[in-house]
């Protein structure tokens, strides 16, 4: 009886030796590494190129501070929202440089078209395109006069569409270049329509002659308007 306590008490012993060498051990190493640290974003899956980052791609990894590359994110909140251009591996760290803002005109019109819309260019001259005043971002309504008629063909003006966003006038993309001052003189206006508003606008444009009228940037209104027949202008006089 008395060896097997001797023998229990020699384990207890040495594992109580074994655990205050292994923490004096541990304590000795923290205070030789004095390796400062931070933490990166990293991708937690393999994103794809041209996709909106959202918080369940993103993660956190510790690293050495001295290896930190400068276009490295410490903050998840900074990428989510925004267009990756590039694939990014699971585990690999998102640089600054492989983003853009959704809305960013520096990689090409694409990135700003709005989610749901496409870009459709139509065709303006100095009267339709409001003598070259209309810039991006300006929002307008599209009028236009078609015939209509199988037998005889009659003249309806129509209101096609309203609230369309301007994306480019002419090649400039940039809101601040033409004003009331130095109007852009263009053949041309890039509109951002749904699928829905393009076959109107397609259809106005081929069959008849169209014109933008211009938005006030504090008017959100719409409604409908009857088409307007030649009877109807006559009566009017």
């Amino acid at each position: 009886m008395r060896n097997k306590v001797v023998i229990i008490l020699a384990i207890v012993f040495g594992l109580t030796t074994a655990f205050l060498v292994l923490s004096y051990l541990q304590e000795v190493t923290a205070a030789m590494d004095d390796t400062d640290y931070v933490e990166v974003v990293v991708a937690t899956q393999d994103i794809p190129a041209n996709t909106v980052i959202s918080n369940t791609m993103l993660s956190m990894k510790k690293i050495p501070t001295k290896y930190m590359h400068p276009q490295e994110f410490t903050d998840k909140t900074e990428l989510v929202g925004k267009i990756v251009l590039v694939p990014v591996a699971a585990g690999a760290s998102v640089m600054e440089n492989q983003l853009i803002d959704q809305g960013d005109k520096k990689e090409g019109l694409s990135y700003l078209i709005p989610k749901g819309k496409r870009a459709l260019t139509v065709p303006v001259d100095e009267v339709s395109g409001i003598s070259g005043l209309i810039r991006p971002g300006d929002h307008v309504d599209i009028i236009g006069t078609v015939n209509i008629g199988e037998q005889q063909e009659k003249p309806y003006t129509i209101i096609v569409l309203q609230d369309i966003e301007v994306l480019a006038v002419g090649k400039l993309m940039d809101r601040e270049n033409g004003n009331a001052e130095n109007p852009v003189e263009t053949n041309t206006v890039t509109l951002a329509v749904s699928l829905a508003e393009a076959k109107p606008l397609m259809m106005a444009n081929q069959q008849g002659v169209i014109r933008l009228m211009l938005r006030s940037p504090i008017d959100e209104s719409k409604g409908y308007s009857a088409p307007y027949t030649k009877e109807e202008l006559l009566s009017n006089r």
